[in-house]
């Protein structure tokens, strides 16, 4: 299950430019610092599995298969487990529990616990494997001569963590190892940090601290005096994944390890909104492509077919991402080769329309969102004064309106009826254009197409007009009009359309704006094909104005993309199946449904170009859309567009996305996703704003029950020191809570200009009775929710 990370000259070139290599460089320039400490499990070591838990299931599975009478089975065991360390922790007196001191809460005989015990070390010893950008961390600072330090809070034996090291990290020589299980001190109170600097020896701004937990790795560090830097991904990441688990997406460690490394790939000097770009990329839809990158080359070897087409314009994207595949696995893909074949529907319409199904086709564009008289003129090349007024009418909305005594769409009937043979004309020389381009990307030989799917119907209106059909229509993803579509030209979907699938295909084809806008690039739209002097023929595209910043954010957007399909490779990780192909969509899903802020900020903001030839543009979360959901009501709406999914579909773009930008808790509350992290996130909101007003850098907070595990990594988000907690129970002994010592009140040192927090929003008045009474310092602010 190891995953050993192969560093191409790609990967090290872009680990060179990263804003995590070149914070790095910086701090071991100082001569000051002569150590570089780091944590050692999700920094040097990653697991090859989903949960650390796993371990305890698998330990138990293979002693049960090897016919231990163990009396419980693996899946329950492994909830026993954890239930053991959580005892474990509550009964310890010391600030760090043992391995030994686990096993002791298990209810079973001494010669069960102790293979259990043999047998878990040995699964956690198979699955971990080094992390390649801590090795090149490591090769940096002894480059440097720094000494290298490595301190965990872990309740394992500090000999197996040494035995683990030398064998996943051979190469690395390390002058220490801490290890709170034998020290009996955590990097979490900051007592281990302290113990490290008086054993080695040293002054604490001697030390550069890198690890992946933002309390115990960075605050306790810095405030112990040592520098860190934080070596995980930031915490609205944390949040998609947190939620990705609600959405049941499981897809392989290696590939989650990936997408951090993606991410801690990020080059510098990129602005905030070029970082969520390039991060959209890395972290989100990078997976997504690479995986059906790989899937193409699969049906293209399985066909033998080695032209593939990528339809413009996501087709620039997916090209690149396939090409890159075949430059990865030349040796199994030698002769498939990706072109770029600049389609869309409007260039491809005319040339698909069958000469006895005219007027049937030209009905269906009234069904066009959008599409106006001027988009039917220009298409149709016919024109009409009497319609001059009119151009930029939509054709839906002409029946209701009056010009020379009739209708607007008897009218535009009656022009159609008078223009029938220049209008077939066009057709047919469109169609001649179109084959022509075609053959001149694959002559005669077989071809695949490739594109983003949805209902198919580029390739269905490419099988339609050429004599060579292609073999297979590979899409992203495929909703019932793909299925219609399939038998016109075979299509073939990477998300198929299945009973646990049709919901969320509905969801991202409702909002595909926020897909399709990152994915089309900087290339205008194929508007159609005309003949070079020469007799070539080439594509048409409509011209683009994107802005300097827009530019940015789409190559910030590649950037990630490709950084994640260079570490996709390096870790090895293999072609998806359908189980894993079908929590790509429920990321996506994930994505329209319950977006982060950040996601909303800039998702919103993006600009989509319609599609169908209309030059009309318009915001994803726009003004006028919100002021129409509040004048309905949000949760009026809401209801609306849970029974019809098409609800608001012509005036709003991301009905969840602009329900968001309204009230950012929302959509959490209507699906579900909110728990204890969000139900008292308004509450917290308060204290925060109350702290600000103080200046608070250094808080007591009296409180240490679920109110204060929710509030905790918020007061380390913002670098406020926690220097006690107080709890009432603690009065029956002293305790750990998240790493903190909860003592009594009366046992509290309160010093005078002290803050001091009320963690609870029960009993509050009570609570601050106890503190007066206790307290004998008048200078002391007491901040709580009432």
């Amino acid at each position: 299950m190891s995953h050993y990370a192969v560093m191409s000259p790609e990967l090290r070139d872009l680990l060179e430019n990263s804003q995590f290599l070149t914070a790095l460089d910086q701090y071991l320039c100082i001569d000051k610092i002569t150590h570089i400490s780091l944590d050692v499990f999700d920094t040097l070591l990653r697991r090859a599995c989903d949960e650390p838990s796993w371990v305890f299931e698998e330990a138990a599975r293979r002693l049960l298969n090897r016919g231990l009478n163990l009396p419980i089975e693996a899946e329950d065991y492994r909830f026993c487990r954890l239930e053991a360390e959580a005892r474990a922790r509550k009964l310890i007196s010391g600030e760090e529990i043992s391995f030994d001191d686990i096993f002791e809460q298990l209810p079973f005989s001494d010669e069960i616990k102790a293979v259990l015990k043999v047998e878990e070390l040995k699964v956690e010893r198979e699955v971990l494997y080094p992390d390649p950008i801590i090795q090149e961390v490591l090769v940096r600072a002894q480059r440097k001569n720094k000494l290298i330090v490595f301190i965990s809070d872990m309740y394992l034996p500090e000999v197996f963590l040494r035995d683990c090291i030398s064998e996943k990290c051979p190469e690395i020589s390390y002058n220490y190892l801490f290890v709170s299980s034998s020290v009996g001190l955590t990097k979490q109170s900051g007592a281990l940090f302290s113990h490290v600097i008086t054993q080695i020896k040293l002054k604490p701004e001697q030390v550069l601290h890198i690890g992946d937990n933002p309390r115990a790795d960075v605050q306790s560090a810095r405030q112990h005096g040592l520098a860190s830097l934080h070596f995980d991904i930031p915490e609205n990441l944390s949040e998609v994944l947190e939620n990705e688990k609600v959405y049941r997406v499981n897809v392989p460690s290696a590939m989650q390890h990936a997408r951090k490394l993606a991410v801690l790939s990020m080059p510098q000097q990129l602005s905030e909104e070029e970082q969520f770009f390039y991060t959209y990329g890395a972290f989100i839809l990078g997976p997504v492509l690479t995986a059906f990158a790989k899937w193409v080359l699969q049906s293209a070897k399985r066909l033998q077919v080695k032209n593939i087409l990528s339809l413009m314009r996501e087709g620039g994207i997916f090209a690149a991402c396939i090409n890159r595949q075949v430059d990865f696995q030349s040796q199994q893909y030698p002769d498939i080769r990706c072109q770029t074949c600049y389609a869309s529907r409007k260039a491809t319409y005319l040339p698909a329309i069958d000469d006895s199904q005219v007027e049937e086709a030209v009905s269906q564009t009234l069904m066009r969102r959008n599409y106006t008289v001027r988009d039917f003129f220009n298409e149709f090349g016919v024109q009409d004064v009497r319609l001059a007024s009119f151009l930029d009418t939509p054709l839906a909305l002409l029946d209701q309106i009056a010009i020379d005594g009739q209708d607007g769409l008897q009218l535009m009937a009656e022009v159609f009826e008078q223009n029938i043979e220049q209008i077939k004309s066009s057709i047919q020389q469109s169609r001649l254009d179109m084959r022509d381009y075609f053959v001149g990307l694959t002559g005669d030989a077989p071809y695949l197409l490739v594109d983003l799917g949805g209902g198919g119907t580029i390739p269905s209106q490419i099988s339609k007009a050429m004599l060579q059909q292609p073999m297979s229509s590979l899409l992203l993803y495929c909703n019932h009009r793909g299925s219609k579509n399939s038998v016109i030209t075979p299509i073939s979907a990477f998300i198929p359309v299945r009973n646990d699938t049709i919901k969320g295909i509905k969801k991202i084809a409702r909002s595909p704006e926020i897909f399709e806008i990152v994915l089309v690039g900087l290339e205008g739209s194929t508007l159609g094909y005309r003949r070079t002097a020469e007799g070539k023929v080439v594509p048409r595209q409509a011209e683009v104005r994107y802005s300097a910043q827009h530019q940015q954010n789409i190559r910030s957007f590649e950037a990630g993309v490709n950084a994640y399909q260079l570490w996709d490779q390096s870790l090895g990780i293999a072609e998806s199946d359908l189980n894993e192909r079908i929590s790509f969509l429920r990321m996506m899903e994930r994505l329209v449904e319950c977006p982060v802020s950040s996601e909303v900020h800039y998702l919103g903001n993006l600009v989509h170009e319609d599609n169908f030839g209309s030059e009309r543009s318009y915001k994803v979360i726009n003004s006028s859309g919100l002021a129409r959901i509040h004048s309905e009501g949000i949760e009026t709406f809401y209801r609306k567009f849970s029974k019809n999914m098409s609800y608001g579909e012509r005036w709003l773009a991301w009905p969840q996305g602009s329900l968001s930008r309204l009230d950012p808790d929302l959509m959490m509350d209507f699906v579900g996703l909110r728990d204890a992290r969000y139900k008292h996130s308004q509450a917290i909101d308060r204290l925060l704003e109350l702290m600000q007003s103080q200046q608070a850098t250094e808080v007591i907070v009296y409180g240490a029950g679920e109110f204060f595990e929710c509030l905790a990594p918020e007061l380390v988000k913002k670098s406020i020191h926690i220097r006690s907690v107080i709890d009432k129970k603690a009065n029956f002994g002293h305790y750990q809570v998240m790493g903190y010592d909860v003592i009594s009140l009366s046992e509290c040192s309160i010093p005078s200009g002290s803050v001091l927090i009320v963690a609870s929003a029960s009993f509050v008045d009570e609570i601050k009775r106890d503190i007066f009474a206790t307290i004998s310092s008048q200078d002391v602010t007491i901040l709580s929710l009432n």
